[in-house]
């Protein structure tokens, strides 16, 4: 299990403090392979004291950014996580009708709240019935009805409290067949991540 490495980092078994760096990687398949190499000078990437090869099961969606290591609190594995609302919550379309008062107000808001409770990992046009960024949504907004998001239940319920607010009725519709699953975690070091149902680690003899 993943949990074998933070509670190596966690245990205390390095006297310093760590850097994590994904060092390889591989796609085979359902199955993507990872080595994480564990450095105590971030500097010196042949001071290497651990490292572990993490077998990623039944995998959905991955990112692997430039290979560079990452402080101990940069490595997580969680099953809570903006990047997994996708995989976990139920798709819900949000439709307004009426004229909306102070309309760049509202976008303002709607930017301030998205980028709060996604922790600004998420674009904000994500969910949003737009092509073209603000612009397009100053235009949305200046209809007296459609089809203004499709997205995860904790963004939706938070643009409606919005809408409302700045002068629009709503209402919401559930799409049907929306898959949803607790079976799925995501693995992150950095900006790097791999969203899957299973984690498999396998520590690497290292020389010393």
């Amino acid at each position: 299990m993943i949990a074998e490495i933070r509670h190596a980092i966690d245990g205390g078994n390095y006297e310093r403090d760590i850097y994590l760096q994904f060092i390889e990687f591989q796609q085979r398949g359902v199955c993507l392979t990872l080595v994480c190499s564990i450095y105590t000078d971030e500097d010196d990437k042949e001071k290497v004291v651990d490292q572990w090869l993490i077998e990623c099961l039944d995998w959905e969606e991955y990112r692997i950014e430039s290979f560079v290591s990452y402080e101990q609190d940069e490595f997580e594995v969680t099953e809570e996580h903006p990047f997994l609302w996708n995989y976990q919550k139920s798709l819900i379309e949000l439709y307004f009708r009426g004229e909306a008062k102070h309309v760049k107000a509202l976008i303002g808001a709607l930017y301030l709240k998205h980028h709060s409770l996604t922790k600004n990992l998420i674009p904000f046009d994500q969910y949003l019935n737009t092509k073209s960024g603000t612009g397009d949504l100053e235009w949305l907004l200046g209809n007296t009805q459609g089809l203004f998001s499709t997205g995860p239940e904790i963004l939706t319920k938070a643009y409606q409290e919005l809408l409302s607010e700045y002068g629009f009725s709503t209402s919401l519709l559930q799409q049907k067949g929306t898959p949803t699953s607790k079976g799925f975690h995501l693995l992150r070091l950095g900006p790097s991540y791999v969203i899957a149902k299973e984690f498999k680690t396998v520590r690497l003899d290292v020389e010393s």
